[in-house]
């Protein structure tokens, strides 16, 4: 794992030198890492945060071609601000796509289906915040609720803002999620005040710059709500022999309409998919746990050890015993 110099902050929360953090060794106060399995395993219902009393949860991860190479299509209720601290990353989001470098970030609304994937060769070193609404408005019956957050989350023309460090007005919003990372890391005496203040202030902006700039998109169609539905299906039982007609019948559509809603926004077969999401979870547990290749198939849906490392093969270009001992 490398070392980066910490980030400097100016009063306003604007980093005044855009460098780049720490060694994941040395974090310290609320931050976790987080994988693709824990986003799969979260985003069904509410986000599961550590402490129900400060709903919002801060991570960093690490993605590297070769290695794991970003996160799957997903999706969770509560909103979520991120930027990127090292290496580049493509972002898809409701018919959007961009690629993000180091100094960049990004808002994403409820609700709304989104991914990753890293660009290029270099480590990529990401830092997220995922909170409920209520960490920053107190609940339903506030002002801050009713006037600022409730429009901002019920928004279907604003899924996401992907927010540049070379783009003056992305500047202070940027500063601010670092400075909320920052302040989660370092985890002094009152620094649940500081990481709600910043991330509230960074949303205020977003409000204020962009809300009224939203271009109409595809957020929460009833194509992308049955998308959802068999998505979450799907993550919850991928270890299972699933049937398209299962998977329609989770959604209450036809079978038909499944393989339409996963062509027309995903670009692919719902089995397609399904088989792309065990490689991935796969992945995750060869680098993650001591599992033998074997139980890490089974895991995964593979009853027959052979299937299992041809697939992975043709998926990674290695067997799985060989991906594990490169990324050791």
């Amino acid at each position: 794992m490398y070392t980066r110099p910490q980030d400097a902050f100016d009063e306003d929360g604007r980093y005044a030198k855009c460098v780049c953090i720490f060694c994941l060794k040395e974090a310290a106060g609320m931050i976790q890492q987080m994988t693709a399995m824990r986003i799969a395993a979260d985003k069904e219902k509410e986000q599961r945060h550590e402490t129900p009393l400060f709903p919002c949860s801060v991570y960093v991860t690490d993605w590297q071609r070769g290695s794991i190479e970003g996160c799957p299509w997903h999706w969770h209720k509560d909103l979520e601000l991120m930027y990127l601290a090292a290496g580049s990353v493509q972002v898809e989001c409701s018919g959007q796509q961009t690629v993000l470098k180091e100094g960049d970030g990004l808002f994403f609304n409820s609700k709304v289906l989104h991914r990753y994937q890293v660009v290029g060769d270099e480590p990529c070193h990401v830092c997220y915040l995922i909170f409920n609404p209520d960490f920053v408005t107190g609940g339903a019956g506030t002002i801050y609720h009713q006037k600022y957050i409730q429009p901002l989350v019920s928004d279907a023309s604003y899924p996401c803002q992907f927010l540049y460090g070379t783009r003056q007005k992305d500047e202070g919003i940027i500063g601010r999620i670092r400075a909320a990372f920052e302040a989660a890391r370092r985890g002094e005496a009152g620094y649940e005040y500081d990481v709600r203040y910043n991330v509230s202030k960074a949303l205020l902006q977003l409000l204020l710059d962009y809300q009224p700039l939203a271009l109409a998109s595809k957020h929460l169609t009833p194509r992308m709500e049955r998308l959802q539905e068999m998505l979450d299906f799907l993550h919850w039982h991928f270890s299972e022999d699933i049937s398209l007609g299962q998977l329609a019948e989770s959604a209450g559509v036809s079978s038909r309409e499944a393989q339409r809603c996963f062509r027309d926004i995903l670009h692919m077969s719902p089995m397609e998919y399904l088989h792309q999401y065990r490689m991935q979870v796969a992945e995750e547990l060869l680098l993650g746990t001591a599992d033998s290749v074997l139980d890490v198939g089974i895991s995964c849906g593979f009853s027959n050890p052979s299937h299992f490392i041809k697939s992975f093969r043709k998926y990674r270009g290695c067997t799985p015993r060989v991906f594990r001992q490169r990324n050791a």
